[in-house]
């Protein structure tokens, strides 16, 4: 490494903590170094600012992150079962429950995506990865989702939602196993929807 590039990445590197992007960097200065030419040199170096300052706007700090978790637990505060992780839910869905059976899953969902942009408030780097997880099974005169039942109802409660398309996802997980009474007995089929806030790392 030249004494340029070694400067350079000194420099940068009070502002970019992550080793994996300091290797990066590294590699793109030894490019930049290498230009005969002065002014495409100099460019090669603002684009590689460029960069920088976008990874350093995009990043949160640590106590930036505690304080959305502390406003998350704050706002979850009377639902803790709704909370799985500091970062994490899960909605239990039942398309046992005729009522509503088409359209309940989805206003779970947009109620869920609704409270996390409450609890953000004017913070919109974060997004939702959710995972829905159908029935394995299903008691005799039941009807419990299928997880293409519920990947189409949590695509519908985010449409409802101010996100935009890129900052969530919707996956259909493995079917979900039927929680069981203490004798061995099918309790429910256990269908459930689980959200994961992505953006804060």
């Amino acid at each position: 490494m030249t004494r340029t590039v070694a400067l350079l990445t000194i420099a940068v590197s009070l502002f970019l903590p992550a080793s994996g992007a300091l290797a990066s960097l590294r590699g793109d200065l030894e490019q930049c170094v290498q230009i005969a030419d002065d002014i495409a040199r100099l460019a090669c170096y603002d684009a590689i600012a460029l960069n920088v300052d976008a990874e350093e706007e995009g990043a949160l700090d640590t106590a930036e992150r505690r304080d959305l978790e502390t406003a998350l637990q704050r706002e979850f505060r009377f639902d803790p079962s709704l909370k799985t992780g500091a970062l994490s839910f899960r909605i239990a869905a039942s398309g046992d429950l005729q009522i509503s059976r088409s359209t309940a899953a989805a206003r779970e969902v947009e109620r869920l995506v609704r409270r996390i942009g409450k609890a953000f408030g004017d913070f919109n780097g974060w997004g939702v990865a959710v995972t829905v997880h159908g029935a394995a099974v299903a008691l005799s005169r039941g009807h419990p989702y299928t997880g293409e039942e519920l990947a189409q109802q949590a695509e519908t409660g985010l449409k409802r939602t101010d996100l935009d398309a890129e900052r969530y996802t919707v996956t259909i997980g493995p079917p979900a196993e039927p929680r069981l009474w203490d004798d061995g007995r099918i309790r429910d089929a256990n269908e459930h929807i689980d959200v994961a806030i992505t953006g804060l790392d």
